[in-house]
């Protein structure tokens, strides 16, 4: 009979452990959804006080990476000076011949988007001055372009082919992250503008 009764309190236990577990889990799982999109990947963070802050990457509701470049003027740009307007980031490189077939449309866009406050940068990928130079006479660049000599920054952005177009947010979020512009990049900016 003592058995009997020590398998069931045992078995009790087991029992209340497992209804535990899954209901720990069931609340982790709860405040993990707050801070993932549809595909699970991290699109916030929460702080200790419980506020939500995106995460830095380069998915769609990602505050995008910082970085620093100098531009081909020898100015220095930053991520930060992208802030407070929409932003249009391509990554490119000279040798590519889909980012010269790109290029006259991104010279359409800064030059309908530009005077509205969409700033454009052309980050150009591992060229050496030279190339860049020929790569932006050649493809008939209009736009701002910086060198990214190391291809830290792309690496950060984790660009996988060129071009690379990445529309950010006046905050700096990402909102499109493609291998061309989208079909529908005129009303996606617009959007951005209204709500900057």
């Amino acid at each position: 009979m003592k058995a009997t009764s020590r398998l069931k309190a045992k078995s009790f236990a087991i029992f209340a452990l497992t209804v535990l577990a899954v209901a720990s889990a069931c609340a982790t799982q709860n405040k993990i959804s707050d801070v993932t999109d549809t595909t699970g990947k991290a699109v916030a963070v929460a702080d200790s006080a419980g506020a939500r802050t995106p995460t830095r990457g380069t998915a769609i509701g990602n505050i995008a990476p910082d970085f620093q470049l100098a531009r081909t003027d020898g100015s220095i740009v930053k991520f930060d000076d992208l802030r407070g307007q929409p932003a249009v980031l391509v990554f490119w490189t000279a040798w590519c011949p889909s980012c010269k077939e790109e290029a006259p449309h991104v010279n359409e866009l800064a030059a309908e988007f530009g005077p509205r406050g969409v700033r454009v940068l052309g980050i150009n990928i591992q060229d050496s001055p030279a190339r860049l130079a020929g790569g932006v006479k050649e493809f008939g660049i209009k736009y701002g372009v910086a060198s990214d000599a190391d291809a830290a920054v792309a690496r950060r952005y984790k660009v996988v082919g060129t071009p690379t177009i990445v529309f950010l947010d006046e905050q700096g979020v990402v909102r499109y992250f493609g291998n061309e512009l989208p079909d529908d990049y005129a009303a996606q900016l617009d959007a951005l503008l209204a709500k900057a």
